[in-house]
């Protein structure tokens, strides 16, 4: 999202391609079905607010919709909010930029977008990556800690019973292959 954003100042002949692009990253982190980019904006914040109003609504698919329907860990929900609130933010700033290069100051446009201060894109964009990490985070800790509980589970009595089992199971279907095979001497 961020490379089409600065390519759509930086290239006008393909303006209208890395706007798609960019609306086509966006809808995949927060899908708004028939959303097009001068109202997506308006659309997320419709959606988030009606989420936020109520926590167990997510009106909107794409990967962090997933996410909110499928708060599982201690601290996963914050951190999805956390995501929503960036890419929110991220979205108003993407705004913001449009609306400077259609009013002809490319050159604010520009700084915006280049910016590492508050507010600005390059900032916001890296804290939603940093929001997305943190709720990766969470949910990669726990996978560690189920499969380490799993590891922990698997002693070698049952590493030794599973084999057993094996060995007792290969026997079986040699013993009722070999009674099929000597009907083909």
């Amino acid at each position: 999202m961020n490379a089409d954003e600065s390519r759509y100042l930086t290239d006008p002949s393909r303006a209208a391609a890395y706007e798609q692009g960019f609306l086509d990253k966006a809808q995949v982190i927060v899908r708004l079905d028939g959303a097009a980019l001068p109202d997506y904006g308006a659309r997320l914040a419709d959606a988030a607010a009606r989420h936020r109003a109520d926590r167990t609504v997510v009106p909107f698919g794409g990967y962090l919709g997933s996410e909110l329907h499928n708060i599982t860990f201690a601290g996963e929900q914050d951190a999805a909010e956390r995501v929503l609130d960036a890419f929110q933010q991220y979205q108003r700033t993407d705004r913001g930029i449009r609306e400077l290069r259609d009013a002809g100051r490319l050159k604010e446009a520009v700084t915006l977008n280049t910016g590492l201060s508050k507010g600005q894109s390059d900032y916001d964009f890296g804290q939603l990556g940093t929001a997305i990490g943190d709720t990766i985070a969470i949910n990669a800790g726990a996978m560690d800690r189920a499969v380490a509980a799993t590891d922990d589970d698997l002693d070698g009595t049952t590493a030794a019973l599973a084999g057993g089992v094996l060995v007792l199971a290969l026997g079986l279907t040699a013993f009722g292959v070999r009674a099929r095979l000597r009907e083909y001497r």
